[in-house]
């Protein structure tokens, strides 16, 4: 569980990071017999901080859960015997 909280928690911060990414398209904008006239574009994808602040705190949360189990108490004789 603390493995996919930690690499959950990278995620939202690379999302933090980076807010937006280019993809580059190519698109066909005439066909007249044997030539092809291709154009090539960027697409922008775009989100909020917000949401790698959210993925965030979602990753903290599972590799906090993941580490509640795996804390050890120790243990008290309150008797006085060994």
């Amino acid at each position: 569980m603390k493995k996919v909280g930690i690499i959950i928690l990278t995620i939202g911060l690379l999302f933090m990071i980076f807010t937006s990414f280019g993809l580059l398209v190519n698109e066909r904008v005439t066909d007249l017999n044997r030539f092809k006239i291709a154009q090539t574009k960027i697409h922008h994808r775009i989100w909020e901080p917000l949401l790698g602040a959210t993925v965030v705190i979602i990753g903290a949360g599972i590799y906090l859960a993941g580490r509640k189990g795996q804390i050890k108490t120790p243990k008290v004789n309150l008797s006085g015997e060994e």
